[in-house]
């Protein structure tokens, strides 16, 4: 039952990054098929995302009504119509409803990922939570990696339409096995109280949860801002519409293999500092690429550094959640939090975007996209050293530093 919990939470989530690399993989031969610009797909962009914040935002509450099992299924087969939608209405190259449509996908995607957490890491020990929150949510990044290492192969043979036709049939396939196989939830009693944000916000938490939700922000901006943009970057640096997709491949790539690194060097080392070490990492390789003269294979290489840092401190931002709060406020909490890294996912890509507009070369908007992930860093320090003091106050030996010892 519990290998059946993490397995379908983590295919939910898989096609929940495949759908939302769809566009990102899809964007330079849409331009080039509209004859339009690849900031105006922007609002297509930030339209996915603002919807997504919706969903992350809702979640908490209607998981507390309906139960995570009912709205995991729902999300899912939500942003299976939102993204067989999205290809109907491509032939129409209108940019309105491509938003829209996009819109509809991302209320979907949204209330994907807080509901399979939650819904995963209850069927295990509190021992094993932070490691099955890391693992389902790697499904985005394996979902963006399928995306870009086959995506410009799927654009030749099927066009970007034939594209959102086939992520949508892989979602309804991914439904059908949940509805057939999802186990029944682990029945958690939560108080109308315990699923409001209020809860987030009462004295041991608010300043955990503020510096939880500056984080999320501020490392959502840089993350995304590589994931939706990194193809159409590429193709200043001489890659090709077809070939461009293999950034979001390589990024995607370095984050797969950060999520995995992530879990053992938490296990070490905590989640909080090990959310300071890999993010400063990929900090260092995005600098690297935006300021060296970089092209072709070494070019992908530093981006997937990049992603292996970058990347693991979004997936991280997730089991960083789980760890600050109970049972009764884990779904809200991870809903709330995942919801400020979505607004930080929309303001990230749509500031690339108008720079993109303005014609700031790519390697400039690199170097800026730096920033956010900086400040996050100070966030995610700031947290460790509130938990080692707290753990040295409660320790009930003197003189122990019990705060080195990493936090379930």
């Amino acid at each position: 039952m519990r290998f059946r919990a993490l397995v379908l939470s983590f295919l939910a989530v898989l096609v929940d990054g495949f759908d939302t690399a769809a566009l990102s993989f899809s964007l330079p031969s849409l331009a080039h098929e509209w004859h339009a610009t690849a900031a105006a797909f922007t609002l297509a962009i930030v339209a996915t995302n603002a919807g997504t914040v919706v969903g992350y935002l809702a979640a908490g509450r209607l998981c507390a009504r309906f139960g995570r099992r009912c709205v995991l299924l729902t999300g899912v087969g939500l942003f299976a119509a939102g993204t067989v939608l999205t290809a109907v209405v491509l032939p129409s190259h209108s940019l309105a409803l491509l938003a829209v449509m996009r819109l509809v996908s991302g209320l979907g995607l949204g209330a994907v990922l807080p509901a399979a957490v939650s819904f995963a890491v209850e069927h295990f020990s509190p021992a094993y939570r932070s490691r099955v929150s890391v693992a389902v949510t790697l499904g985005l990044a394996a979902g963006a990696t399928l995306g870009g290492f086959f995506g410009g192969k799927l654009i030749t043979v099927l066009g970007p339409t034939g594209v959102f036709w086939l992520a949508g049939a892989a979602t309804v396939v991914v439904f059908a096995a949940m509805l057939v196989g999802l186990p029944p939830a682990v029945t958690v009693a939560v108080s109308p109280r315990g699923a409001s944000v209020l809860r987030l916000f009462g004295s041991e938490l608010r300043t955990n949860t503020g510096l939880l939700w500056a984080y999320s922000f501020l490392v959502f901006a840089s993350s995304y801002t590589l994931i939706s943009w990194a193809p159409t970057l590429l193709t200043s640096y001489g890659f090709t519409r077809t070939q461009a997709p293999l950034g979001l491949a390589f990024v995607s790539l370095g984050g797969i293999i950060g999520g995995l690194v992530l879990i053992p060097v938490a296990a070490r080392i905590g989640i909080m500092r090990a959310l300071v070490v890999l993010p400063a990492l990929g900090v260092v390789f995005m600098l690297v690429a935006g300021a060296a003269h970089l092209s072709g294979v070494l070019l992908l290489l530093v981006l997937t550094v990049a992603g292996v840092g970058i990347i693991a401190g979004h997936i991280g931002q997730t089991a960083l959640a789980v760890a600050l709060y109970d049972a009764g406020a884990r779904t809200t909490g991870v809903g709330w939090s995942a919801a400020l890294g979505r607004l930080g996912s929309v303001a990230g890509p749509a500031g690339a975007g108008l720079l993109l507009a303005l014609t700031v070369p790519s390697g400039t908007i690199l170097l800026i996209a730096t920033i956010p992930a900086l400040v996050a860093i100070g966030c995610a320090l700031a947290l460790w050293r509130r938990d080692r003091a707290a753990r040295i106050t409660t320790s009930p030996a003197a003189g122990v530093v019990v705060g080195d010892t990493p936090p379930a």
